[in-house]
């Protein structure tokens, strides 16, 4: 099984945090090893693929009020693919599609100011990429739970790339 990061941004959106560290094979390693223990089932496609676009405020709050109806900026939406009620089948082009993670790097410094640019980012994308296979953080329960995997994810992450 082979993860691939497609990466998109508009000209206004671009982070100072270079994206190339997003589509480095130690970084999507990481993201392989934790999606094969999450979700067993990934390992019988040849590709998986996540794609990871960068916004402005303006962007992503519509988006965020066209999905949610929350009508204002946030830092990051997740848009699974993987319906956990149905079993994922296999086609002809074995290629397994996750989702959409969509980031707002202005929001990430807003809302997080007690990270620096490089863990707040890599932190919304381990908190999206687990929205991505399921996790949810609607109870006190599932929170902790996906809030210490989060955590957990962000550290190898930030190894990686180091």
């Amino acid at each position: 099984m082979n993860l691939s990061m497609r990466i998109d941004a508009t000209d206004q959106s671009d982070p100072d945090f270079p994206s190339n560290i997003y589509s480095s094979e130690k970084f999507l390693r990481v993201l392989e090893k934790e999606l094969v223990e999450i979700y067993p089932p990934s390992q019988n496609f040849e590709d998986v693929e996540i794609s990871l676009t960068f916004m402005t405020p303006e962007e992503i709050r519509k988006i965020n009020h066209e999905y949610r109806d929350v009508d204002e900026a946030t830092d990051v939406l997740s848009f699974p693919l993987l319906d956990e009620n149905e079993p994922v089948e296999i086609p002809e082009l074995p290629v397994l599609s996750l989702g959409d993670i969509v980031i707002c790097p202005q929001e990430v410094a807003r809302l997080h100011p007690d990270l620096n640019q490089q863990e707040a980012m890599l932190l919304m994308i381990a908190h999206s990429f687990l929205h991505l296979l399921g996790y949810d953080h609607d109870t006190d329960e599932k929170q902790a739970l996906m809030w210490d995997k989060q955590e957990a994810i962000k550290n190898k992450l930030l190894e990686a790339i180091r």
